[in-house]
């Protein structure tokens, strides 16, 4: 998009964006998530088969108890892992496409990989939090999400630490929690719509590996603009908080020239 288009946006303004984004590079999203995603898709397929063996009828013994435990944990993990490296590639992809550069799925890949063990952390750091948060009747779970919200960019973007990336979020998300959880609810919201009508309508066809296939399908084509909106969440907030678009177009201008890098 370049510099000249960056400013503070509104809700729908950044959903509508991230839309935008995501279809004037759809090919380089897509085969990016479908990389990541890939993993999962053989895990369930080929290792954890169809959990539904374990519910025909009642559990008769120990082993069934056990084999369902196995098999919400494998997915569990599985899941957690495709997402975390899915979003680690997709924000850097992201920003390229908001600051105006060649999306390049390859270096996007390589950054993700070089700081997928601190996301990882993140990632488990940030799920102790939102089980605390729900401690406190979910009120805390959402303040926790809306607090965190740039956890991976700031991995990503800025090769922060694990602690730093939370301080960094923490920054970041002072004085804009609604609007955080605003966007990032009405993303979530267009998400699952989709990927949930699309369950529904494979769980007709009564064949596990048909439903996978295109229900895998369905999240490797539209769960990008998720990423997207976060990454876009993450400027915006640096925009306010920073005055990043003026420091960008002076920049281009020549007029000045930044102490730091942007982060691409």
């Amino acid at each position: 998009m370049g510099s000249s288009s960056l400013r503070p946006r509104s809700v729908t303004e950044l959903v509508d964006v991230a839309f935008q984004i995501l279809r004037a590079h759809y090919g380089q999203f897509v085969v990016c998530s479908a990389l990541a995603y890939a993993p999962l898709l053989l895990l369930r397929l080929m290792v954890i088969g169809d959990p539904r063996r374990f519910l025909t009828g009642s559990i008769q013994s120990t082993a069934d108890v056990t084999g369902l435990l196995w098999v919400l944990v494998e997915s569990s993990l599985g899941g957690w892992l495709t997402f975390t490296l899915m979003d680690s590639v997709l924000v850097g992809c992201a920003s390229q496409a908001y600051l105006g550069d060649d999306v390049n799925a390859g270096k996007a890949l390589r950054r993700a990989a070089a700081c997928l063990p601190r996301v990882l952390a993140a990632g488990v750091a940030w799920f102790v939090f939102v089980c605390i948060g729900f401690m406190a009747f979910l009120v805390g779970a959402v303040y926790v999400a809306a607090r965190c919200f740039a956890v991976t960019p700031s991995i990503v973007l800025e090769d922060a630490g694990v602690v730093g990336a939370f301080t960094r979020s923490s920054e970041l998300s002072k004085g804009r929690k609604r609007h955080i959880l605003n966007t990032l609810g009405l993303v979530v919201l267009i998400y699952w719509i989709v990927v949930f009508g699309v369950s529904v309508a494979t769980s007709l066809f009564d064949s596990f590996v048909l439903s996978t296939l295109i229900t895998s399908v369905v999240t490797v084509l539209v769960y990008p603009v998720v990423a997207i909106t976060e990454t876009l969440l993450y400027y915006d907030a640096r925009i306010q908080s920073e005055g990043l678009d003026i420091e960008l177009m002076a920049q281009d201008l020549g007029l000045a020239s930044l102490p730091d890098a942007i982060p691409r």
